[in-house]
C-alpha cells in the first residue's frame, strides 16, 4: 500500500525548485502523452528487482573482492554444454546487443553537453542530486544497509565511485563500446554490484525478517530507487542548470536525456519507464511521481547527509570547506528540505563566496571563446584526471592501502536493529 505523503505539496510552494515545479504541470498536463506513474505503479516498481542480473547473479556463486565481470566472462566462455546455467549467457546477451532506438550522434552530444558544463553538473550532482536523494527514507535506510555514508570515510569512497563510474561513460563516443570500453564495463559493474548487495541484504533479511521489511520498504535497489537516482543525473541536471540560468537549446537536452535512457538500459532499469524519459516535460512528470512518493526523511537521511557533506570537503575538483557545500545545498534544496533532513544554516560569507564562483563559473563555461577547445580538452583529460585522484588522493584504508575504485563487493551488507544503529 502506497505511503502517504500529504505534505509535500505544502513542501512545493515554500521554495522554488524547478523539478518539483516542471514534474507537477507535466504531471497535471500530461504533456507529450506521458502521464506520471501513479503512487500503485510506483508500490510496484518498489517490489520489482532486476531478474536478469538477479539470476546472473546466483549462477555464478560470486563472493566478496572478486571481479564480478571477468567472472561473467569466464563463465559464458566456456561450452555451452558445461554450463551450469543459461542466465549469465541470457544477461551477456542483453548487455552487448544495442537497442535500435540508440542514436550514435545523440549520444555524442549528450556527452559533449556535460563537458560543456562539467563544473556545474559536479555541483548539482554533489549538492543537489545526492541529498535530495537522502530525503527518501525508504531509500537511504537500504543505502544503510550497505555501509555507504554510514561513515565520512564510506561517503567519501562512495563519491569517487559515483565520479569515477561518470567519467566513465563520459570519456567520448566509443566508451560504451560492448566488451572492450571502459564505459561500458563500468555500466555493467555497478549493475553487478547492485544485484549483489541486493541479494546479500534480501538473505541476510530471511533470517531476521524483523530487522528489515520487504513489504515496508520493497526490494533494495529496486526499480524505482534505479529510476529515480536515474532521473537525478538526467531531468535534475537539466532543471538545476536552467535555475542556475545556462540557456540550454532543445536539441541539447534531447540529447542529454537520451544518452542516459541507453545508461538506464545498460544498469537494467524497466525501458517501459526509460523511454518516459525522452522530453523534458515527461521526464519531469516522472521525477515528479517518484518525489511525491519517496520524500519522507528518516533518521538514516539525517545522517547520511551529514555524512556527505563532511566527505565534500576540501576534495577534488572545487576543494571547497564544508561551509561552501552546505550553503549551495540550502541554496538549491530550499530551507524546508534542508530543515528536514537538519542541516544546520549557512554563513552569508559562504552564500556569497558560492553565489560569486558559481556566477564566475557559469559566465566562463557559457562563453563562446574556444569552445570547441575547451570541450575536447575536458572529455581528453577529464577522465585520466579522474583516474590521478583516485590512485594517488584518496584516503588510504587502515591497512595503508591504497583505495581502488574498480566497482568490487566489499563492503558486506549488515542489519541491525535500532538501537544499535543509534548507538
Amino acid at each position: 500500500m502506497a505511503t502517504k505523503r500529504p505534505y509535500l505539496k505544502r513542501l512545493n510552494t515554500s521554495f522554488r525548485n524547478p523539478l518539483l515545479e516542471l514534474a507537477w504541470t507535466a504531471a497535471d498536463n500530461a504533456v507529450s502523452g506521458f502521464a506520471a506513474p501513479t503512487n500503485r505503479e510506483l508500490e510496484n516498481l518498489r517490489r520489482k528487482s532486476d531478474p536478469l542480473a538477479d539470476d546472473c547473479i546466483r549462477a555464478l556463486h560470486l563472493k566478496p573482492g572478486t571481479d564480478s565481470l571477468k567472472a561473467l566472462d569466464d563463465y559464458v566462455s566456456q561450452p555451452v554444454e558445461e554450463q551450469a546455467s543459461a542466465a549469465p549467457r541470457k544477461f551477456m546477451e542483453q548487455v552487448t546487443t544495442t537497442p535500435l532506438w540508440v542514436d550514435p550522434e545523440l549520444m555524442k552530444q549528450g556527452q559533449k553537453l556535460f563537458w560543456k558544463y562539467v563544473v556545474l553538473i559536479y555541483i548539482i550532482l554533489t549538492d543537489y542530486g545526492l541529498p535530495m536523494g537522502f530525503t527518501a527514507g525508504r531509500a537511504t535506510d537500504i543505502l544503510s544497509c550497505t555501509n555507504y555514508f554510514s561513515s565520512v570515510k564510506g561517503a567519501f569512497q562512495r563519491l569517487f565511485e559515483t565520479g569515477k563510474f561518470v567519467t566513465d561513460i563520459m570519456n567520448g563516443p566509443e566508451a560504451l563500446t560492448p566488451l572492450t570500453a571502459s564505459g561500458w564495463k563500468s555500466a555493467i559493474r555497478v549493475r553487478l554490484l547492485h544485484t549483489q548487495v541486493r541479494l546479500r541484504i534480501l538473505a541476510e533479511a530471511e533470517k531476521r525478517p524483523d530487522l528489515y521489511s520487504v513489504e515496508e520498504l520493497g526490494v533494495p535497489i529496486n526499480q524505482e530507487d534505479m529510476l529515480g537516482t536515474l532521473c537525478d543525473f538526467s531531468i535534475g541536471v537539466v532543471s538545476l542548470l536552467k535555475k542556475m540560468q545556462v540557456n540550454l537549446s532543445p536539441s541539447e537536452i534531447t540529447a542529454y536525456l537520451h544518452f542516459w535512457r541507453f545508461i538506464g538500459y545498460l544498469l537494467g532499469i524497466d525501458d517501459e519507464y526509460c523511454r518516459k524519459l525522452i522530453t523534458e516535460a515527461g521526464a519531469g512528470a516522472v521525477a515528479g511521481a517518484i518525489l511525491n512518493h519517496l520524500v519522507d526523511p528518516s533518521a538514516s537521511s539525517v545522517v547520511t547527509a551529514h555524512n556527505l557533506l563532511e566527505a565534500l570537503a576540501f576534495t577534488p575538483p572545487l576543494f571547497w570547506p564544508t561551509g561552501a557545500h552546505l550553503a549551495v545545498t540550502r541554496s538549491l534544496l530550499g530551507d524546508r528540505v534542508s530543515d528536514s533532513i537538519q542541516l544546520p544554516p549557512s554563513k552569508w560569507y559562504w552564500r556569497l563566496f558560492t553565489t560569486c564562483s558559481i556566477a564566475v563559473t557559469r559566465w566562463i563555461l557559457c562563453s563562446t571563446i574556444f569552445l570547441e577547445q575547451r570541450i575536447n580538452l575536458a572529455m581528453k583529460y577529464g577522465p585520466p584526471g579522474m583516474d590521478y585522484y583516485v590512485r594517488r588522493i584518496w584516503a588510504k584504508d587502515a591497512l595503508h592501502k591504497p583505495a581502488t575504485c574498480d566497482f568490487v563487493f566489499k563492503f558486506l551488507p549488515h542489519l541491525a536493529s535500532q538501537e544499535s544503529d543509534d548507538t
